[in-house]
């Protein structure tokens, strides 16, 4: 048994960390607001394709305390620097989307933090309640240098592999980091700009080519930072989109669409600095940068 700390108990956190909970880890749940609430007095519900479970007596609070096994940071981007303040652990594996969430958390905690992603939909249709829509919860995390498969990645990768999570662990995090932000520049992007599910905008034709050149403007931006992505990395990422669910919208599409705040700067806008710092050109995500900008006024 793993003493671990889920920071972000929202619909990913609250999934993962009831998962490790189940499975017989000591888990605090940090958390605020109504969601904090639920979480002590009701417990924590999931429900969804992934199967149901219910929780209760969780060590739920808004700061912890005391140093962990692992932690998990499960947060929105825009929320990563002052939730890193609150983590003390021997290892944190960072769950934002984007690239450069390891580096920002590296900043405050130094280098016990492995980069990682993960792949689930899943939404908070009620405080403590987590309901998953997709049939599948991978958890993909190495070393952020490219030195292979440590010790404390084969480590975390035991504590990790429970029921209901496929924890993957990988020789270098910048890779698999790349492969969703890529992808997600364009979904996110995408679906959020013209409120459209994935289906419709791969169906279209030249909605279709407009996605493409996202996934290969990432592409370029990546190659021309040293990240070592394949020679086919734009075909195996559009093989990838196409397996979809043809109804999915992107999270960030469903919080724009009830005026919450969103990762545009994680996704488009990074790829904008990006591309100008590196002197390659990103005019479709560009576009869709300035789109749901212009869209949000």
């Amino acid at each position: 048994m793993a003493r671990l700390l889920v920071v972000g108990t929202g619909a990913v956190g609250g999934y993962f960390g009831g998962c490790l909970s189940r499975g017989g880890h000591e888990v605090t749940f940090v958390a605020r607001g109504p969601n904090l609430a639920a979480l002590q007095y009701s417990g924590l519900h999931v429900t969804g394709a992934m199967g149901s479970f219910s929780l209760s007596g969780l060590d739920a609070v808004e700061r912890p305390s005391g140093t962990y096994d692992l932690a998990l940071l499960c947060v929105k981007t825009y929320d990563l620097a002052d939730a890193s303040g609150l983590v003390r652990a021997d290892v944190v594996v960072t769950l934002q989307n984007g690239v450069d969430a390891p580096s920002d958390a590296r900043s405050v905690l130094g280098d016990v933090v492995l980069g990682g992603s993960t792949g689930i939909v899943a939404d908070l249709p009620e405080p403590g309640h987590v309901h998953v829509t997709s049939n599948y919860a991978w958890i993909r995390f190495g070393e952020v240098d490219g030195s292979g498969v440590t010790e404390r990645v084969r480590t975390a990768d035991g504590v990790l592999n429970v029921l209901g999570i496929h924890s993957i662990t990988v020789p270098d995090a910048r890779v698999s980091l790349w492969e969703k932000m890529s992808l997600m520049c364009a979904m996110a992007g995408l679906t959020t700009l013209h409120q459209r599910p994935m289906g419709e905008l791969l169906g279209d034709p030249a909605m279709r080519v407009v996605f493409e050149e996202i996934v290969g403007e990432c592409y370029a931006v990546a190659r021309a930072l040293g990240v070592p992505l394949p020679d086919d990395f734009v075909d195996q990422r559009m093989r990838y989109a196409s397996g979809i669910d043809p109804m999915a919208m992107s999270s960030m599409s469903r919080d724009f669409a009830r005026g919450r705040n969103i990762e545009l700067e994680t996704f488009n806008g990074a790829m904008v600095r990006m591309g100008a710092e590196t002197g390659v050109a990103v005019p479709r995500n560009g576009e869709v940068y300035e789109g749901i900008k212009a869209a949000r006024s």
